[in-house]
């Protein structure tokens, strides 16, 4: 029997353990467990809307069944310690926004979970204009009607919780216009277009997606979209630079996050499922229509992105005086 040498022997295991790695990533998701894909928010809202389309096309890809479970309350945060606690072996997945970051300034000292160390980033799944809504019987016609109206009377205006890019826009908006413009957070669009209906708040400031159904049948009236180009996905909204408010502020993301300490080898075969699922022509026509913009991001281009967020998010929010007591 010939002898193995040493290196060769440390070559042989090393090789073993990447089979095994390998193996077990695949064992790992599916068989006669589910998946739970996690969302921050409350049912009928952008994010809920685009978890279960997320859910469906990933089911098939992984092979494996997909339970959507709506874990609202403390603006994102009970959901996002929840998948931080959860083991870390993919039937646990996590699908937020930019809440994430910003929820560790807005809640100092509340929250427990570490938005980079707590979880393993898979993908940005996809942005979406925000956009600015009255109902359709408003007196306000446009961006500047509405700030005359926070100017003179004040404004009740609802979003999906804390945090997110609606959140940060409306402070902004006040910082930008004055007037008052009073904060009305709730556990998701849903729930915040449902308050505007009903006459709760006077206008809501959502993403594209949570409002393109009321919009087109005439029941809302978009006012701007928060970017400084008109968005294709509603080319018939205007801008707020086009009323002559300046607001810098990007698309907000919506990305897909397991637990920290998640084999790569898991990360890598879900970032795969979703690219492939994101690549679908009729899957990216359905989002489009619904107001998304499919992004599929790598997780290291996702790791990026919080990086950048987790360095720009306190200062802009300590600097606007944004904090939830």
């Amino acid at each position: 029997m010939t002898p193995i040498s040493g290196t060769r022997r440390a070559w042989l295991a090393a090789a073993a353990a990447a089979l095994a790695a390998s193996t077990g990533a695949h064992a790992a998701i599916g068989g006669d467990r589910n998946v739970r894909l996690v969302l921050p928010l409350a049912p009928g809202g952008a994010m809920d809307v685009l978890g279960r389309e997320l859910a469906n096309a990933l089911a098939s890809r992984l092979g494996a069944s997909f339970v959507v479970e709506n874990r609202a309350g403390a603006g994102g945060n009970l959901a996002h310690e929840l998948v931080a606690g959860e083991k870390p072996d993919g039937h646990t997945l996590l699908l937020t926004s930019n809440a994430l970051v910003a929820n560790v300034t807005l809640f100092e000292g509340k929250v427990r979970y570490d938005p980079v160390r707590s979880f393993a980033p898979v993908s940005i799944i996809a942005s979406s204009p925000t956009v600015i809504v009255v109902r359709s019987d408003a007196a306000a016609r446009d961006m500047r009607a509405l700030a005359r109206q926070a100017r003179s009377a004040g404004l009740n205006v609802g979003t999906p919780g804390f945090g997110n890019g609606n959140h940060l826009a409306l402070v902004k908006l006040h910082r930008a216009r004055g007037g008052d413009w009073r904060h009305i957070p709730y556990k998701g669009a849903g729930p915040a277009l449902v308050g505007l209906l009903g006459g709760e708040t006077d206008a809501a400031i959502v993403a594209l997606p949570a409002a393109q159904a009321h919009i087109q049948a005439g029941r809302l009236r978009a006012l701007a979209v928060v970017q400084e180009r008109r968005s294709s996905l509603a080319p018939e909204v205007p801008t707020l630079a086009e009323a002559g408010i300046t607001i810098d502020l990007e698309n907000g993301w919506f990305g897909l996050l397991a637990p920290a300490g998640t084999p790569q080898a898991v990360v890598d075969r879900v970032q795969q499922a979703v690219a492939g699922a994101l690549a679908d022509p009729q899957l990216r026509a359905q989002l489009a229509r619904q107001g998304f913009e499919p992004v599929g991001s790598s997780s290291q281009a996702f790791a990026r992105q919080l990086d950048r967020d987790v360095a720009s998010f306190p200062p802009l929010l300590k600097s606007l005086g944004a904090r939830v007591e």
